[in-house]
C-alpha cells in the first residue's frame, strides 16, 4: 500500500529539549576486561527490554529499501524524467543534480511536508535559479507545462516561484544580516508583512509572503543540510560560521577533506525565522499562516525552537574532527570518547558522535552506555534523514547505527557474544546484517 506520511520520520515523538548527551568518562577496564559493574549491567538488561525508540519509520524503511513506488506512485515516473533530461549527469557540490534532489525530496519527506513542497524539492532547481545554472527544464519554452503535468499546478508554481526568487537576497540582505548579531530567539522573526525582492530576470518586484517565506526557509535547511561540507566553507571562508558567501577561493580543490560544514548555527536560525511566520495565538496542534494551515516545522533544532551559537558550533567541529582524525585508534579511544562527548554537549543536533560514541562503549563492553548512545545516534539521524559528516552516506549511517543498536541491545540483555572482542578484526567485518530489517 502506498504509504501516508506520519508526523515524523522516527517513530517515536522528538524529544522536548535536547537529549544529554555527555556523561562522566567510565573507568577504564583493565585489559581483556570488558565486563561492566553489576548494577550497570542490572540497568542494562532493563533498558534492552524493547523499546519504540529502537523501531524507523515505514516512510524511512521505504528509503532505505529505494521504494520509490511506495513513498509515492508518481516518484518512479519523476526520477525516470529527470533522468531523460540529464540530472544524472550534472555535477552537484557533493554528488550528480539528480541526487541531489532526490536526497532533498526525501529530507522534505521524511519531515511530513505537504505534496507542494516535497515536489518543489524534487525539482527545486530545475529552471536554474538565483544560486545554480541548472534549467533542465526551460520555463519560458515547454518546461512549465511539462512540470505542471507531472506534479500539478500549485506545486508547479511553487517551484517556479523558488527558482525566481533571490533566495540569497531574500534571506540573507532581509532577514539575516539585519539580525546577525541577535541572539534573543524571540527576535528573530519575519516582517508580518513579509518581503519584497526583485524577480531575478525582470527586475520586477515580487512580494513573498510570510506563509512563502516559511516554505522558502524550511526548503533551505533541507537543501544546505544535504550539500554543505567544508570545500564550501574554504570557498567562501566561512570561518566564523555565519554563512556569508564573503570569501573568493574559488581555486580550493573539489572536494577536499570533506570535513562537516559549519551551517547548522545558521540553520537554526531559518528555523527560527520560519517558525516566527505562525499567526500570532494559533494552537500549536493546528498552527497557521495568514489563516492557511502551516507547513510542519522540521524536527530538527528540537523543532526550530533553539540557536545553535557559531561558537558551540565550531567546538563542536574542532572536537569531533580531532577524534576522528587523530583518535581513530584504540590507543587512543579514552581520548576520542572525550572528544565526542565534547561534540555532543556543544552540537546535542548531530548524530554521528553519538554513533561513534556507541561503538567505544561496545568495544568496551558497557552495553548499558552503548544502548542510549545508540538510541540517541539512530534518532537524530531519522530527524535530518541526511549526514552531517558527508564522507558517508545517510544510509550508511543509519546502517552501521542500526548494527550497533541491535550489539547492545543483545549485550544487556546478557548474551556475551553480542560484539566482537577487540582482537578480532575478522569478527568486526563480519557483522552487517540489521536483523527485523523487514520491509
Amino acid at each position: 500500500q502506498p504509504y501516508t506520511t506520519p508526523t515524523h520520520g522516527c517513530a517515536i515523538p522528538p524529544a522536548t529539549s535536547p537529549p544529554a548527551t555527555s556523561r562522566p568518562a567510565a573507568p577504564q577496564a583493565r585489559t581483556g576486561d570488558r565486563t561492566p559493574p553489576p548494577a550497570r549491567q542490572a540497568d542494562a538488561r532493563h533498558a534492552a527490554m524493547g523499546s519504540p525508540e529502537d523501531d524507523i519509520s515505514e516512510l524511512a524503511k521505504a528509503f532505505l529499501a529505494e521504494d520509490h513506488a511506495r513513498i509515492d506512485a508518481r516518484l518512479p515516473g519523476w526520477l525516470e524524467e529527470l533522468t531523460r533530461v540529464g540530472a544524472n549527469q550534472c555535477w552537484h557540490k557533493r554528488s550528480t543534480f539528480k541526487a541531489h534532489l532526490y536526497h532533498v525530496y526525501q529530507i522534505l519527506k521524511m519531515w511530513g511536508q505537504d505534496d507542494d513542497v516535497t515536489s518543489c524539492g524534487l525539482f527545486h532547481s530545475a529552471y536554474s535559479n538565483s544560486y545554480v545554472n541548472l534549467a533542465i527544464f526551460k520555463a519560458e519554452a515547454d518546461g512549465r507545462p511539462r512540470v505542471k503535468q507531472m506534479v500539478g499546478d500549485s506545486a508547479e508554481a511553487l517551484i517556479h516561484r523558488f527558482c525566481v526568487v533571490p533566495r540569497h537576497q531574500l534571506i540573507y540582505d532581509h532577514l539575516v544580516k539585519p539580525l546577525q548579531d541577535v541572539y534573543d530567539k524571540s527576535k528573530l522573526v519575519v516582517p508580518r508583512e513579509g518581503v519584497t525582492v526583485p524577480h531575478i530576470h525582470t527586475g520586477e518586484p515580487v512580494v513573498v509572503d510570510r506563509y512563502e517565506v516559511a516554505q522558502i526557509l524550511i526548503m533551505t535547511i533541507a537543501d544546505f543540510s544535504e550539500q554543505w561540507f567544508s570545500w564550501q566553507d574554504t570557498m567562501f571562508e566561512n570561518k566564523d560560521g555565519r554563512m556569508h558567501y564573503a570569501g573568493h577561493k574559488a581555486a580550493v580543490l573539489w572536494p577536499g577533506p570533506m570535513k562537516p560544514g559549519l551551517f547548522h548555527s545558521a540553520c537554526s536560525r531559518f528555523g527560527l525565522l520560519a517558525r516566527s511566520c505562525l499567526d500570532k495565538g494559533c494552537s500549536d496542534e493546528q498552527p497557521t499562516i495568514l489563516g492557511r494551515p502551516a507547513p510542519r516545522m522540521p524536527p530538527v533544532f528540537n523543532h526550530c525552537t533553539e540557536l545553535l551559537l557559531e561558537t558551540d558550533q565550531q567546538a563542536a567541529l574542532d572536537a569531533y574532527w580531532e577524534a576522528v582524525t587523530q583518535c581513530d585508534v584504540p590507543e587512543r579511544s579514552a581520548d576520542a570518547q572525550r572528544l565526542l562527548e565534547a561534540c555532543a554537549r556543544h552540537n546535542p543536533y548531530v548524530a554521528e558522535p553519538h554513533t561513534m560514541l556507541a561503538q567505544l562503549h561496545l568495544n568496551r563492553g558497557d552495553f548499558g552506555a552503548a544502548l542510549p548512545a545508540a538510541r540517541t545516534a539512530l534518532r537524530l539521524h531519522l530527524q535530518w534523514a541526511t549526514a552531517w559528516d558527508k564522507r558517508l552516506s545517510w544510509d550508511s549511517w543509519v546502517a552501521w547505527t542500526r548494527v550497533l543498536l541491535h550489539a547492545a541491545r543483545n549485550g544487556a540483555a546478557g548474551m556475551t557474544s553480542a560484539w566482537p572482542p577487540p582482537d578480532t578484526p575478522f569478527g568486526m567485518i563480519n557483522l552487517g546484517l540489521v536483523p527485523d530489517m523487514g520491509y
